[in-house]
């Protein structure tokens, strides 16, 4: 009923060129239920709150969005998809763009018009333009620091306002999809792919990026990995929710065979992303345009929204100090913040808080679920779950140290204060992965080993072998930040 009443005032109000687009969709709500039919397991049984959105979190989709991203906007935002065509400092014709020549600026405040966005409440509409206005905000507010940055490898300070034609609809938008307005882990990868052959499954080869902002390989490889590697996190949702039902229901087989569904996803996860993210080359061309505006002392008071009725400054993490929903699923299922409050990253420090309501629902329910179950300590009373835990606990370091490599190769600036505050930073991100990897060795010594058959003990051993080769490594980092880091390559499984 409310989407026909939506439909029709949408149809009164909008521009005939939007009218295509806003057909009233009726999709089926995407439950993730192991047996609905048993009320025991109401507690750990979940349910998407808003199953209309584009961000659902289901066992056929992932993470991933349940369509693919809209990479066209509507001809009614020509001007917008013009500048964003325009924007990045290598463009797809090979061509200079207006973030190289330091214009998007000018651009934006000459061109862009204020789109009256208020009559837009497709969800698929709705998530291009939190997409692409979230995006050219982070670009209007961090050209400055990208232009001193590329001439003297200190960014500076950042663009203090954003102009009303991107603040009122970047608010408007992300306000009516119960967002932060500002750019996101899962905006800037989940929701920024087109595939090449729409008859063909998303892989590496598949897909590009809609929008970026240096147009290098190393951004696209950022953004296609990420893509690639959440179609595979289906099967990752789905042992996690196994790995809680099992343990209410005192199951030890179901519970072990989860760990180990969750261990293959997880793998699977980290191959894709060993292939596009060795090395990160040319990251910063980019990685300028992924920091928000908090605690950055490029934006040392925050940013002002032109037309904003509150005087408040907004501050936001951005896509540079934050994770996928992937780690923070790794977190909280395996009960990884209690090891170090200081290092509880990427959950306690807000993180979770920017990310679409469907996945900071299930996140939150992972969460509580784990905490009231204790999987940690169910885990580690059999010596095979303590094995499969171990298993699984390999593969969530994997991908919480290949991040740690990554920003910590993202070329910090060269200013005594953003040293500082950015060596603060990846010492609390080093501590917290030094901690896993010390939780993945204490757990393999508690274990009986002897209990275990050949093949799962020989693999828990390497995984223990390699945790602590990493745990010693990140060691020395945190006395003498000029250490070389482990390979990444060396504590893959």
């Amino acid at each position: 009923m409310f989407a026909k009443h939506a439909a029709t005032a949408i149809k009164r109000t909008q521009p005939s060129t939007l009218r295509r687009f806003t057909k009233a969709h009726h999709p089926a709500a995407a439950v993730i239920n192991a047996h609905p039919a048993d009320s025991s397991l109401s507690s750990v049984a979940w349910t998407n709150p808003d199953p209309g959105s584009e961000f659902t979190v289901s066992s056929k989709s992932g993470f991933l969005p349940r369509r693919d991203p809209l990479h066209v906007l509507p001809s009614y935002f020509e001007k917008l998809d013009e500048i964003l065509h325009e924007m990045p400092i290598l463009k797809s014709d090979g061509t200079l763009g207006l973030l190289h020549t330091g214009q998007l600026g000018a651009r934006v405040e000459r061109e862009l018009p204020q789109y009256d966005v208020e009559f837009v409440f497709d969800k698929r509409i709705l998530a291009a333009l939190y997409r692409d206005y979230s995006m050219l905000a982070s670009a209007y507010l961090l050209e400055p620091c990208d232009i001193q940055f590329r001439l003297t490898r200190n960014y500076g300070l950042g663009r203090r306002m954003l102009p009303s034609n991107i603040a009122v609809p970047l608010q408007t938008v992300a306000h009516r999809l119960n967002q932060k307005p500002c750019l996101e882990h899962s905006t800037f990868t989940f929701y920024n792919y087109q595939r090449k052959d729409h008859d063909m499954p998303i892989s590496l080869n598949n897909i590009r990026p809609i929008r970026k902002f240096s147009g290098c390989d190393k951004e696209h490889n950022f953004v296609v990995g990420h893509v690639a590697a959440a179609r595979h996190t289906d099967k990752v949702i789905d042992a996690s929710l196994g790995i809680l039902e099992a343990a209410q229901n005192n199951k030890r087989d179901e519970f072990n065979a989860a760990l180990r569904k969750y261990s293959t996803g997880m793998g699977r996860v980290n191959e894709i992303l060993a292939q596009t993210l060795q090395g990160c080359g040319d990251y910063a061309s980019f990685r300028t345009f992924l920091n928000g505006s908090k605690a950055q002392s490029m934006f040392n008071r925050g940013v002002l929204f032109e037309r904003n009725s509150s005087t408040e400054a907004h501050k936001y993490l951005g896509v540079g100090q934050s994770s996928s929903p992937i780690a923070s699923l790794g977190t909280h299922l395996f009960q990884l913040s209690q090891l170090s409050p200081r290092g509880s990253l990427p959950c306690n420090d807000g993180v979770d808080l920017l990310r679409a309501p469907n996945v900071r629902s299930f996140l939150e329910h992972v969460d509580q679920q784990a905490r009231r179950l204790g999987v940690q300590s169910y885990a580690l009373r059999s010596s095979e779950s303590s094995a499969e835990y171990v298993l699984a606990l390999g593969q969530v370091l994997t991908y919480r140290y290949r991040q740690w490599a990554n920003l910590r190769d993202s070329v910090p600036v060269q200013s005594a204060r953003d040293n500082a505050a950015f060596h603060a930073y990846l010492d609390v991100q080093t501590s917290h992965v030094r901690d896993i990897a010390k939780l993945v060795s204490r757990t393999h010594a508690s274990m009986d080993g002897e209990s275990l058959g050949q093949s799962v003990r020989t693999r828990a051993e390497s995984v223990a072998h390699h945790a602590e080769m990493v745990h010693r490594s990140l060691g020395r980092i945190l006395n003498d930040s000029e250490s070389a880091p482990l390979p990444v390559s060396m504590i893959a499984y």
